[in-house]
């Protein structure tokens, strides 16, 4: 069951089109992760989604129900929102905790407050909110959403403004929730470690999928440069007579096993090539030839830019695996990948 659903929301600001024809579905239960680049519309379409802000067109369905057709604030108060600086009450822990369901006329059982406190690692109640540390006014915050037992929160860049050690805490709050969430952020890592599926947003939709899903086989070139993709090469694309794809691009050409006609990218992930002195008997159809470049020291990976044709392919290998074969700047190698290995993108 879907419990949010937007259909072409659009919205425009002075000329300036924000949002464009968004359409989206957030399953029960699951975190939908909202990543793209700043400016891409994630904190609009968020608020729109929290009825902060009206959508210049499309329709809003929150539980089976167009909002259109409900009062904004009966709705609002079915959700939660943390922003990126949210503000907390004056006062203790357990003060701040406790206004909101005071507003809405809930009297929470002390258990409920100690049960929530705990999970979002703040404990001591009578603590003046005054004293917390950054980090523990975004948890406070997020306390203040979870005590109205919402059916879907909503955090816009919640942890963007923390440091590493507080965000890595929030981290864990958030993963440890047991509620529908929708959560925006640039940092493509967080947003791969906390969803369950990830939208890339760059004022539409671009794609909606799986983490490794969309990392792996993105939708367009847009999406793979924005996730990272270090190989991808422009061709002329045609099926062979056996069926796979022959990718003809600058001074090399690949295999994909992907069908594919005319002018396509293509990609393939550096830990997918395996790299060799010389050409090996093998079932994989790519194996070209190429001198390395320049060798990176990434921590665990060493990368290789090794030049083939006129294409440059990154390539990692462990930092023992480089050494044992000896492989240096200047050295003549062979690289080797799958034809299932290359993504096409049309």
């Amino acid at each position: 069951m879907n419990v949010l659903e937007l259909h072409g929301i659009e919205k425009t600001y002075r000329d300036v089109r924000v949002l464009d024809d968004v359409n989206l579905e957030v399953r029960e239960g699951e975190t939908l992760g909202i990543i793209g680049p700043t400016g891409a519309g994630k904190s609009t379409l968020l608020r729109i989604i929290n009825l902060l802000e009206r959508p210049d067109s499309g329709e809003i369905i929150f539980q089976g129900e167009n909002v259109a057709e409900k009062r904004e604030v009966d709705v609002r108060r079915r959700m939660g929102m943390v922003f990126q600086n949210t503000p907390v009450f004056r006062g203790t822990v357990r003060e701040s905790i406790l206004y909101g369901p005071h507003v809405r006329g809930m009297k929470p059982e002390a258990r409920e407050v100690r049960e929530v406190l705990e999970l979002v690692g703040l404990e001591d109640a009578s603590r003046k909110t005054t004293e917390l540390s950054g980090g523990e006014r975004q948890r406070l915050a997020l306390a203040q959403v979870l005590i109205n037992r919402p059916e879907l929160v909503l955090l816009d860049e919640a942890t963007s403004s923390l440091d590493p050690v507080s965000t890595r805490r929030m981290e864990e709050v958030i993963a440890g929730l047991d509620v529908t969430v929708v959560l925006t952020t640039h940092d493509l890592i967080q947003g791969q470690k906390l969803s369950d599926r990830i939208a890339i947003l760059n004022r539409r939709i671009l794609q909606v999928g799986e983490p490794a899903e969309v990392f792996r086989r993105p939708a367009s070139r847009f999406v793979a440069e924005f996730v990272g993709a270090e190989n991808i090469l422009r061709g002329s694309a045609r099926v062979t007579p056996d069926g796979v794809t022959l990718i003809e691009c600058d001074g090399v050409s690949i295999y994909s096993s992907e069908e594919a006609e005319g002018m396509v990218s293509a990609t393939v992930r550096p830990e997918d090539i395996t790299v060799s002195w010389g050409r090996v008997e093998s079932s994989a159809l790519n194996q070209l030839r190429g001198t390395v470049k320049a060798i990176r020291d990434s921590g665990t990976l060493q990368e290789l830019e090794v030049r083939c044709g006129d294409e440059t392919l990154t390539v990692h290998m462990t930092a023992r695996s480089l050494h044992d074969m000896g492989i240096t700047t200047g050295s003549e190698v062979w690289l080797e990948f799958k034809a299932s290995a290359v993504h096409v993108i049309r």
